[in-house]
Protein backbone atom coordinates (compact mmCIF):
# COMPACT_ATOMS: atom_id res chain seq x y z
CA UNK A 1 0.00 0.00 0.00
CA UNK A 2 1.47 3.29 -0.90
CA UNK A 3 1.60 6.40 0.97
CA UNK A 4 -1.18 8.07 -0.57
CA UNK A 5 -3.96 5.41 -0.14
CA UNK A 6 -2.82 4.64 3.54
CA UNK A 7 -3.44 8.24 4.31
CA UNK A 8 -6.48 8.21 2.29
CA UNK A 9 -8.23 5.43 4.28
CA UNK A 10 -6.76 7.05 7.95
CA UNK A 11 -8.56 10.13 6.72
CA UNK A 12 -11.52 8.38 6.04
CA UNK A 13 -11.61 6.65 9.45
CA UNK A 14 -11.13 10.10 11.26
CA UNK A 15 -14.41 11.43 9.02
CA UNK A 16 -16.03 8.47 10.35
CA UNK A 17 -15.39 7.77 13.71
CA UNK A 18 -14.32 11.39 14.82
CA UNK A 19 -15.96 14.00 12.80
CA UNK A 20 -19.34 12.41 11.82
CA UNK A 21 -19.59 10.87 15.58
CA UNK A 22 -19.04 14.33 16.57
CA UNK A 23 -21.48 16.33 14.21
CA UNK A 24 -24.03 14.17 15.91
CA UNK A 25 -22.82 14.88 19.62
CA UNK A 26 -23.15 18.17 19.02
CA UNK A 27 -26.52 18.06 17.64
CA UNK A 28 -27.43 15.84 20.72
CA UNK A 29 -26.12 18.58 22.80
CA UNK A 30 -28.39 21.44 21.17
CA UNK A 31 -31.17 19.03 21.86
CA UNK A 32 -30.50 18.42 25.62
CA UNK A 33 -30.14 22.30 25.74
CA UNK A 34 -33.20 22.73 24.41
CA UNK A 35 -35.77 20.68 26.79
CA UNK A 36 -33.56 21.94 29.75
CA UNK A 37 -31.42 18.72 30.45
CA UNK A 38 -28.16 20.43 31.22
CA UNK A 39 -26.21 18.03 32.48
CA UNK A 40 -26.41 15.88 29.63
CA UNK A 41 -25.78 19.15 26.97
CA UNK A 42 -22.52 19.50 29.38
CA UNK A 43 -21.67 16.29 28.41
CA UNK A 44 -22.18 16.18 24.71
CA UNK A 45 -21.10 18.67 24.32
CA UNK A 46 -17.83 17.98 25.75
CA UNK A 47 -17.70 15.06 23.72
CA UNK A 48 -18.15 17.04 20.47
CA UNK A 49 -15.48 19.57 21.23
CA UNK A 50 -13.20 16.71 21.91
CA UNK A 51 -13.56 14.44 19.18
CA UNK A 52 -13.51 17.58 16.48
CA UNK A 53 -9.81 18.44 18.49
CA UNK A 54 -8.56 14.94 18.31
CA UNK A 55 -9.81 14.50 14.81
CA UNK A 56 -7.73 17.80 14.01
CA UNK A 57 -4.60 16.29 15.40
CA UNK A 58 -5.18 12.66 13.94
CA UNK A 59 -5.18 14.56 10.01
CA UNK A 60 -2.07 16.13 11.23
CA UNK A 61 -0.69 13.37 12.29
CA UNK A 62 -0.93 14.24 15.88
CA UNK A 63 -0.67 10.93 18.55
CA UNK A 64 -4.01 11.34 21.10
CA UNK A 65 -3.56 8.41 22.62
CA UNK A 66 -2.36 9.87 26.22
CA UNK A 67 -5.15 12.37 26.27
CA UNK A 68 -8.62 10.91 27.45
CA UNK A 69 -11.42 13.50 28.14
CA UNK A 70 -8.98 16.53 28.71
CA UNK A 71 -10.09 19.44 26.29
CA UNK A 72 -7.25 21.62 27.44
CA UNK A 73 -4.79 18.83 26.19
CA UNK A 74 -6.13 18.66 23.45
CA UNK A 75 -6.23 22.04 22.76
CA UNK A 76 -3.23 23.08 23.46
CA UNK A 77 -2.04 20.04 21.57
CA UNK A 78 -3.99 21.96 18.50
CA UNK A 79 -2.35 24.94 19.01
CA UNK A 80 0.99 23.13 18.98
CA UNK A 81 1.15 22.56 15.32
CA UNK A 82 3.79 24.78 14.25
CA UNK A 83 2.28 25.17 10.74
CA UNK A 84 -0.75 26.05 11.26
CA UNK A 85 -1.69 29.81 12.77
CA UNK A 86 -5.16 29.19 14.51
CA UNK A 87 -6.91 32.18 14.53
CA UNK A 88 -9.56 30.44 16.85
CA UNK A 89 -11.21 34.00 19.54
CA UNK A 90 -10.02 34.17 23.51
CA UNK A 91 -13.74 33.22 23.94
CA UNK A 92 -13.58 29.71 22.35
CA UNK A 93 -10.53 28.83 24.60
CA UNK A 94 -12.36 30.17 27.82
CA UNK A 95 -15.66 28.00 27.09
CA UNK A 96 -13.17 24.63 26.07
CA UNK A 97 -12.26 25.65 29.69
CA UNK A 98 -15.26 25.70 31.46
CA UNK A 99 -16.97 22.37 29.42
CA UNK A 100 -13.34 20.91 30.83
CA UNK A 101 -14.47 21.51 33.67
CA UNK A 102 -18.24 21.41 33.84
CA UNK A 103 -18.95 18.84 31.07
CA UNK A 104 -16.98 15.86 32.55
CA UNK A 105 -19.49 15.74 35.61
CA UNK A 106 -21.58 12.95 34.17
CA UNK A 107 -21.87 10.95 37.67
CA UNK A 108 -22.55 14.65 39.34
CA UNK A 109 -20.32 14.51 41.67
CA UNK A 110 -19.65 17.91 42.39
CA UNK A 111 -21.59 20.97 41.69
CA UNK A 112 -22.44 22.46 37.83
CA UNK A 113 -23.63 25.67 36.95
CA UNK A 114 -24.57 27.60 33.63
CA UNK A 115 -25.31 31.03 33.28
CA UNK A 116 -27.75 31.33 30.12
CA UNK A 117 -25.71 31.90 26.94
CA UNK A 118 -23.83 28.19 26.88
CA UNK A 119 -25.81 27.11 23.70
CA UNK A 120 -24.47 30.05 21.83
CA UNK A 121 -20.90 29.40 23.43
CA UNK A 122 -21.00 25.86 21.93
CA UNK A 123 -22.62 27.06 18.60
CA UNK A 124 -19.47 29.60 17.95
CA UNK A 125 -17.40 27.06 19.44
CA UNK A 126 -17.79 24.11 17.28
CA UNK A 127 -17.74 26.22 14.42
CA UNK A 128 -14.67 27.62 14.76
CA UNK A 129 -12.72 24.35 15.26
CA UNK A 130 -14.59 22.61 13.09
CA UNK A 131 -13.36 24.16 9.86
CA UNK A 132 -10.07 22.72 10.38
CA UNK A 133 -11.85 19.31 10.54
CA UNK A 134 -10.28 17.76 7.76
CA UNK A 135 -7.43 16.86 5.46
CA UNK A 136 -5.60 20.03 4.75
CA UNK A 137 -2.16 18.74 3.44
CA UNK A 138 -3.89 16.63 0.16
CA UNK A 139 -1.58 17.52 -3.04
CA UNK A 140 -2.92 17.38 -7.04
CA UNK A 141 -0.89 14.89 -8.70
CA UNK A 142 -0.11 16.45 -12.02
CA UNK A 143 1.62 14.67 -15.09
CA UNK A 144 3.16 17.25 -16.95
CA UNK A 145 3.61 20.00 -14.19
CA UNK A 146 4.34 20.34 -11.07
CA UNK A 147 2.12 19.10 -8.38
CA UNK A 148 -0.60 21.85 -6.75
CA UNK A 149 -0.03 21.76 -2.67
CA UNK A 150 -3.52 22.04 -1.58
CA UNK A 151 -2.34 23.15 2.05
CA UNK A 152 -2.15 27.22 1.48
CA UNK A 153 -5.53 26.98 -0.47
CA UNK A 154 -7.32 25.21 2.12
CA UNK A 155 -6.16 27.28 5.37
CA UNK A 156 -7.02 30.63 3.15
CA UNK A 157 -10.28 29.58 2.51
CA UNK A 158 -10.96 29.00 6.49
CA UNK A 159 -9.13 32.01 7.50
CA UNK A 160 -10.93 34.49 5.14
CA UNK A 161 -12.53 37.41 6.39
CA UNK A 162 -15.52 36.84 3.95
CA UNK A 163 -16.29 33.27 5.69
CA UNK A 164 -16.34 34.82 9.41
CA UNK A 165 -18.22 37.44 8.20
CA UNK A 166 -20.89 34.50 6.71
CA UNK A 167 -20.55 31.74 8.81
CA UNK A 168 -23.37 29.71 7.40
CA UNK A 169 -21.73 30.10 3.65
CA UNK A 170 -18.81 27.90 5.04
CA UNK A 171 -19.03 24.62 3.65
CA UNK A 172 -16.41 21.92 4.93
CA UNK A 173 -14.22 20.33 2.53
CA UNK A 174 -15.72 17.15 1.04
CA UNK A 175 -18.54 17.77 3.09
CA UNK A 176 -19.91 16.24 6.56
CA UNK A 177 -22.52 15.24 8.20
CA UNK A 178 -23.57 18.57 9.65
CA UNK A 179 -23.22 19.85 5.52
CA UNK A 180 -25.44 17.02 4.49
CA UNK A 181 -27.84 17.45 7.26
CA UNK A 182 -28.38 21.12 5.98
CA UNK A 183 -28.81 20.34 2.35
CA UNK A 184 -31.60 17.59 3.40
CA UNK A 185 -34.07 19.65 4.35
CA UNK A 186 -36.28 16.62 5.09
CA UNK A 187 -33.41 15.47 7.85
CA UNK A 188 -35.51 15.45 10.82
CA UNK A 189 -32.82 16.49 13.06
CA UNK A 190 -31.93 19.57 10.47
CA UNK A 191 -34.19 21.78 12.27
CA UNK A 192 -32.84 20.55 15.89
CA UNK A 193 -28.74 22.00 14.13
CA UNK A 194 -30.53 25.21 12.46
CA UNK A 195 -33.16 26.04 15.44
CA UNK A 196 -31.73 29.61 17.19
CA UNK A 197 -27.90 28.97 15.39
CA UNK A 198 -26.55 31.55 14.23
CA UNK A 199 -23.77 29.81 12.63
CA UNK A 200 -25.12 26.84 10.83
CA UNK A 201 -28.03 27.10 8.75
CA UNK A 202 -29.36 28.43 4.85
CA UNK A 203 -29.39 31.73 5.90
CA UNK A 204 -27.48 34.62 8.05
CA UNK A 205 -29.21 35.01 11.26
CA UNK A 206 -29.03 38.51 12.66
CA UNK A 207 -31.03 38.01 15.74
CA UNK A 208 -32.39 35.25 18.10
CA UNK A 209 -36.11 35.40 18.80
CA UNK A 210 -38.21 33.99 21.50
CA UNK A 211 -35.02 32.36 23.51
CA UNK A 212 -35.16 30.95 27.08
CA UNK A 213 -31.72 31.59 28.92
CA UNK A 214 -31.38 28.28 31.04
CA UNK A 215 -28.88 29.73 33.69
CA UNK A 216 -29.15 27.00 36.74
CA UNK A 217 -26.64 25.44 39.29
CA UNK A 218 -26.64 22.33 41.03
CA UNK A 219 -25.20 20.31 44.44
CA UNK A 220 -24.82 16.69 44.72
CA UNK A 221 -25.88 15.25 48.21
CA UNK A 222 -22.30 15.01 49.07
CA UNK A 223 -21.57 18.40 48.83
CA UNK A 224 -24.95 19.00 50.63
CA UNK A 225 -23.93 16.31 53.79
CA UNK A 226 -19.80 16.76 53.81
CA UNK A 227 -20.26 13.85 56.80
CA UNK A 228 -21.71 10.41 54.15
CA UNK A 229 -18.85 11.40 51.79
CA UNK A 230 -16.22 8.21 53.88
CA UNK A 231 -19.22 6.12 53.24
CA UNK A 232 -20.25 6.61 49.92
CA UNK A 233 -15.98 6.31 49.23
CA UNK A 234 -16.49 2.45 49.94
CA UNK A 235 -19.43 2.17 47.51
CA UNK A 236 -18.39 4.49 44.47
CA UNK A 237 -15.25 5.26 42.47
CA UNK A 238 -15.16 9.34 42.38
CA UNK A 239 -12.49 10.94 41.00
CA UNK A 240 -9.32 12.51 42.29
CA UNK A 241 -10.44 16.31 42.30
CA UNK A 242 -13.28 15.16 44.14
CA UNK A 243 -11.56 13.08 46.79
CA UNK A 244 -8.82 15.70 47.26
CA UNK A 245 -11.27 18.08 48.00
CA UNK A 246 -12.90 16.11 51.03
CA UNK A 247 -9.84 14.83 52.25
CA UNK A 248 -8.97 19.19 52.18
CA UNK A 249 -12.03 19.42 54.05
CA UNK A 250 -11.12 16.75 56.74
CA UNK A 251 -7.44 18.00 57.38
CA UNK A 252 -8.95 21.23 57.87
CA UNK A 253 -11.17 20.50 60.39
CA UNK A 254 -8.34 18.39 62.03
CA UNK A 255 -6.21 21.79 62.20
CA UNK A 256 -9.38 23.48 63.87
CA UNK A 257 -10.12 20.60 66.16
CA UNK A 258 -5.56 20.91 67.28
CA UNK A 259 -5.87 24.30 67.69
CA UNK A 260 -8.52 24.40 69.79
CA UNK A 261 -7.10 21.33 71.90
CA UNK A 262 -4.01 23.01 72.10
Amino acid sequence: MDDRTKQALINDFVNRSFRDVADKDYIAARMAYRYGLVQQFLWLALQCIEKYLKAILIYNGKDTRGIEHSLIEAYDGVLKISDINFDFPKNIEDFVKYLDAQGKNRYFEYPYYTMGEELFSLDRTVWHIRRYCFYLRSVIKKKDRDDINLFPVHLKEIQSEDMKKFPHRYRIFGFGSLEKIIKDKKSPIREQLVWKNFYYGTYKKKIIKRFTFRSSSGNPAHFLYPQIFPDLEKLVKFSKEVKNHFNNINKEKKTNIDKVKA
